[in-house]
């Protein structure tokens, strides 16, 4: 395996503190390869795939009551695809099942999915911002020809 980057990124915006692992890949094969093991699913599956967002739950029994626990988000992008559209794609895939843990699944989805829910856009926002920054710090961008655009 060549080089692998591990990145986190977290924000207490729902109240509790919230962690998504984020996995920069030197080669597109081992992003795809690490997705695959991830779900169980074949390889050949994740072919054109350049991002992806990943996260399981346990559930079971705890002193009688049914309970679900989600596990840390992973968040596994190819250097050679940090551009805007994969990055903020997959952190609004974390965003979103970031919030999803703090809804009522019971609830209309009105209530929750408008464009007044500053609670997701601010999710959303804190996680890319915070990552966009360690990019650069880790100079997998180039601050200098950035800010000349």
């Amino acid at each position: 395996m060549t080089g692998v980057r591990l990145i986190r990124v977290s924000t207490r915006r729902t109240g509790v503190r919230e962690t998504v692992r984020v996995l920069v890949y030197d080669e597109l094969d081992e992003m795809r390869a690490a997705a695959a093991r991830f779900t169980g699913n074949d390889p050949g599956e994740w072919a054109g795939v350049m991002g992806v967002c990943q996260t399981y739950k346990v559930e079971g029994v705890v002193d009688g009551d049914w309970v679900t626990k989600r596990q840390p988000l992973i968040v596994r992008l190819w250097r050679g695809a940090l551009g805007s559209r994969v990055v903020t794609h997959e952190m609004s895939h974390a965003a979103t099942e970031l919030y999803g843990r703090t809804v009522d699944p019971d609830a209309p989805v009105g209530e929750h999915l408008h464009n007044a829910n500053e609670v997701l856009a601010h999710l959303h926002s804190d996680i890319t911002y915070k990552l966009v920054d360690l990019l650069y710090a880790y100079g997998y961008y180039d601050r200098e020809m950035v800010m000349s655009a």
